[in-house]
């Protein structure tokens, strides 16, 4: 989009830029996948096993469903863990259990044609642990398959990992009829709101205790303050809430998995103030998002305050589920540097490509999120979604920032919308860059309510272009310009700004005070720096960075004629102290209201001013003097 520009700004005034900055590969003109994808790859190594073996069947767990095997399996995991690490085999069967809980160097592995069944019965996941539930630390239930200060763990093979939840188990207690919920029963509701309560109080983690008669639905998998940590080959099937789930965990990798599960908050991974994660080659078919990256919630997520970073996600398959690449909402301590990569994602009832959802409760950040090269053969809600009214909306003290999102060659076919953006005029969505992409069958092509430097090039939404590039913005100001850069007395300052799409307003900002709509020139009288911030919107909603323009005004008096004296390249020293002396008696006499002695005493200062040598003051200087010594003349 071709811009013009209707004047130039002044030669004295100084230009910045604000709002998000481009990451440091985009500032030297390096592609991000290039330079910063593999130095993040590199950090995320698989873990490694002794050639040990422990079978769970030499430890009592039996293959037909028979008895629970919980003592069995967390025997052999504990035998393993004793001897130095090794793998805990699972053969070909069908295994009942309650929580296994991983320990290090220890890799749970199932052989193909086994299966782990988890108990439907609450009190099989006893004593409580600690844990994070919808991004708040509490002590709750076991998750399914827990570690907690853990290293080197994994879970792999071709089996299979049974949930069992259903809607007589586990999902009821969302308290929905569509899972099973009956009017009159019992649900999360009361807990959820009391753990959430107690959070925002500042009650210590170990005295929120949950558990029985608290109805909050552990997650399947969760590695909680654990590192080196694989998850690979497995199939989870039926999660009572999200399924894996690692929690201020490092060097994760979730390969080859297929999870799949329709159950409420049925998220597929979710890691959660965790860094360095690898998804890769893995298959989603979820009731909820199929990857949200989080980073706790509220007042416990500033309290811990560790953001998820380093996330990348490639060669995954998303069938359903509300989000194929999420960020949020648990996302107060931050997310940044999301990688997304050739992901397909296909299906009706995927509610949207890429979605980050957040509020002015919640707070945070979400940073530098790349997709590229990802295809979308139907997708039923948003291609991208960027939402800060979600839930509670705007009724916090913590606004959210967003900022760097890039999005290249994604190509999709169904939704509501292609571009769906809900921000405040506060905290606009700062950078959203699309390139070399086409959304088609889309029912509305876009709704955006502040974005700032958003840049389309070869988009296409519904067979039209829609590239799309900021405006700009050009400044002009007037006045009586003095050679050290500043205005006698005042300046005025004209904004214009231009774009093919047209301007639907200009706002700006005299210092510290209230935004405005700009609809003449700004008048600029305080002496001293003073500052005028900026910005234009285009008619699509496409808001210019913005900017900030600084102002000098020396004060049209005797003071301010001294400031400038002081400071004016006026040599030797006499000639300025003389200056200063005879400027110092014309101000005298007008104070005794002497005003024909005083300005006869400014008309011989102009004269004396005039006739000194060009080395002694400077042509420049003795035009700015005479000029306001004439002001000064009553």
């Amino acid at each position: 989009m071709k811009k013009y520009f209707a004047g130039l700004a002044c030669a004295f005034i100084v230009l910045f830029q604000l709002g998000g900055s481009p990451t440091g590969a985009e500032a030297k003109g390096k592609s991000v996948w290039e330079d910063e994808l593999p130095g993040i790859l590199a950090e995320i190594e698989k873990p490694a096993f002794p050639d040990r073996d422990f079978n769970v069947v030499d430890y009592g767990a039996r293959g037909d469903e028979s008895k629970k095997s919980t003592e069995a399996f967390n025997k052999a995991i504990s035998a393993a863990n004793d001897a130095g690490g090794g793998r805990v085999v699972v053969p070909s069967g069908t295994y009942l259990t309650g929580a296994i809980h991983l320990k290090s160097n220890v890799n749970l592995h199932l052989e193909e044609g086994a299966t782990i069944k988890f108990s439907q019965d609450p009190k099989d996941y006893l004593p409580l642990v600690k844990s994070r539930w919808e991004g708040v630390e509490l002590y709750n239930y076991s998750p399914l398959i827990y570690a907690h200060n853990q290293e080197n763990i994994a879970i792999t093979g071709k089996g299979v990992l049974d949930g069992q939840a259903d809607n007589e188990h586990w999902w009821p207690w969302k308290g929905k009829t569509e899972y099973g919920w009956k009017e009159g029963e019992p649900n999360q509701a009361e807990a959820r709101d009391e753990l959430f309560q107690m959070a925002e109080d500042g009650v210590a983690v170990e005295d929120r205790k949950f558990g029985e008669d608290s109805y909050l639905r552990p997650s399947f998998i969760q590695p909680y303050e654990s590192e080196n940590i694989l998850i690979e080959g497995v199939t989870l099937i039926d999660s009572p809430m999200w399924f894996i789930n690692p929690v201020l965990s490092e060097n994760v990798t979730i390969e080859d998995v297929t999870v799949v599960g329709h159950g409420p908050n049925n998220d597929g991974v979710d890691p959660e103030s965790s860094k360095n994660v690898l998804i890769k080659d893995s298959h989603f078919d979820t009731g909820d998002d199929c990857i949200a990256i989080k980073s706790g919630r509220n007042a416990d997520g500033r309290r811990i305050n560790v953001p998820s970073e380093n996330i990348v996600i490639q060669g995954n398959e998303m069938r359903d589920g509300h989000g194929g690449v999420v960020v949020g909402s648990e996302m107060t301590g931050g997310v940044r540097n999301v990688f997304a990569e050739n992901n397909v994602m296909n299906s009706p009832n995927l509610d949207r490509v890429l979605r980050i959802k957040t509020n002015s409760v919640r707070g945070g950040f979400a940073e530098n999120i790349y997709l590229r090269d990802n295809l979308v053969d139907e997708v039923g809600g948003e291609v991208i979604r960027v939402n800060m009214q979600y839930e509670e909306g705007d009724a916090g003290d913590y606004t959210p920032v967003i900022r760097n999102i890039e999005v290249d060659n994604l190509h999709s076919n169904g939704g509501n919308y292609g571009i769906y953006i809900r921000a405040y005029d506060r905290a606009p969505v700062q950078n959203l860059k699309i390139t070399n992409s086409s959304f088609d069958g889309v029912k509305t092509p876009t709704l955006i309510e502040n974005v700032e430097n958003m840049q389309l090039s070869n988009l296409t939404i519904n067979g039209e272009n829609y590239d799309n590039t900021p405006p700009e913005t050009a400044t002009k100001v007037k006045g009586q310009l003095l050679s050290d850069g500043s205005y006698f007395g005042k300046a005025t300052v004209a904004l214009a700004a231009s774009d093919k799409d047209g301007i639907d307003h200009i706002k700006y900002q005299l210092q510290d005070g209230d935004w405005k709509a700009y609809k003449a020139p700004i008048t600029v009288k305080k002496s001293g720096k003073n500052f005028v911030r900026y910005y234009a919107v285009d008619r699509t909603g496409n808001r210019e960075s913005q900017q900030t323009l600084y102002v000098r005004i020396t004060k049209a008096d005797f003071s301010g004629v001294k400031g400038y004296i002081s400071k004016a390249d006026i040599r030797p020293g006499g000639i300025k102290n003389a200056i200063h002396k005879k400027l110092e008696n014309a101000e005298a006499d007008f104070k005794k209201g002497k005003v024909q002695s005083g300005n006869k005493k400014l008309q011989n200062l102009i004269q004396y001013v005039q006739h000194k040598k060009e080395t002694q003051i400077p042509h420049e200087v003795k035009n700015d003097l005479t000029n306001m010594l004439h002001h000064l003349l009553k």
